[in-house]
């Protein structure tokens, strides 16, 4: 077992979707993978332009690679694999592309540097068949020197690598957050299209109203970047009792076709909160001030 990355090798630990299309990206680039996963797999078709080696252990796996790419589960289990490989991967850098949460992949690569692992973390924001596509967009985080070892890596995945920083809980923060508005925009969309179906008006008639109010909403969102970085809620553009007024009836209107309200109920409730505490002339943008004070809450009494 060599100590040092001695090839152009790359390792991929882990072979589900995700694993198995990062892999297959790096074959098509003309790159030699050597992969590894939990339990047997193998690839019904190898891309010509490069080579996918199925090996038995993750030891065999990392030998001699100059880069070595883990893409489990989650974090509990990339540390299980990281753990193990501690004393074979030498100098290679160790990119950590498994899911978790920011606390999670904070307390990874603090573990990683130290066993005296070289470490990056990366969070995948499209989904498989985006990879090694224009569209492919992934985050990376870590030390300069280390992030520029994952050249080959970036070129093969395609699309736009964003390297923010040292900091490893940014990728996944950022990761969760644009899929926070993706779940809920995907949810409001199916709400409002069951809404809409009860008063007799198909999906495909109502899409390009919805798409319509997607781009207002696109729209609105530098607004809202400014308001909750100045904390200032005074631009007269929405007042918090007229968005309060639309809200109760979008409540309403759903409870009147047996639909459950969902998430409008749960904007309506905190805008009724935000009622009690600010003029009614307020700009909705308002409802922040619960959020960004329950943060400062938790942030005061972990000091």
């Amino acid at each position: 077992m060599t100590t040092s990355s001695t090839s152009d090798t790359i390792a991929v630990l882990g072979l589900g979707p995700m694993g198995s299309a990062i892999a297959r990206a790096i074959a098509d680039s003309g790159g030699h993978v050597r992969a590894w996963n939990r339990t047997p797999r193998t690839f019904e078709t190898v891309p010509a332009a490069g080579t996918i080696e199925i090996v038995d252990s993750p030891a065999l796996a990392v030998e001699s690679a100059e880069l070595v790419l883990i893409c489990v589960r989650d974090h509990a289990a990339s540390r299980e694999v990281v753990e193990a490989l501690a004393g074979a991967v030498g100098d290679a850098v160790v990119v950590n592309a498994s899911t978790g949460t920011p606390i999670e992949t904070v307390e990874s690569a603090e573990r990683a540097a130290q066993l005296g692992l070289r470490y990056v973390t990366a969070a995948v924001m499209v989904p498989t068949s985006m990879i090694g596509t224009e569209h492919s967009f992934v985050l990376y985080a870590g030390r300069d020197e280390d992030i520029g070892v994952t050249d080959r890596l970036q070129a093969a995945l395609g699309g736009v690598s964003d390297v923010v920083g040292n900091d490893h809980a940014v990728p996944p923060a950022l990761d969760l957050a644009m899929l926070d508005i993706y779940f809920a925009g995907m949810y409001a969309f199916l709400h409002s299209a069951a809404l809409v179906g009860a008063h007799g008006i198909d999906a495909t008639r109502y899409l390009p109203y919805a798409e319509g109010i997607v781009e207002t909403l696109r729209g609105t969102l530098p607004g809202l970047t400014t308001a909750i970085e100045g904390r200032s809620y005074d631009g007269g553009e929405a007042r918090l009792d007229m968005c309060l007024a639309f809200l109760d009836h979008i409540v309403t209107t759903s409870t009147d076709v047996g639909l459950d309200p969902g998430l409008a109920r749960l904007v309506r409730d905190a805008s009724s909160r935000a009622m009690t505490r600010w003029p009614a002339d307020t700009d909705w943008d308002v409802v922040a001030e619960e959020m960004l004070s329950s943060i400062s809450r938790r942030s005061e009494s972990a000091v």
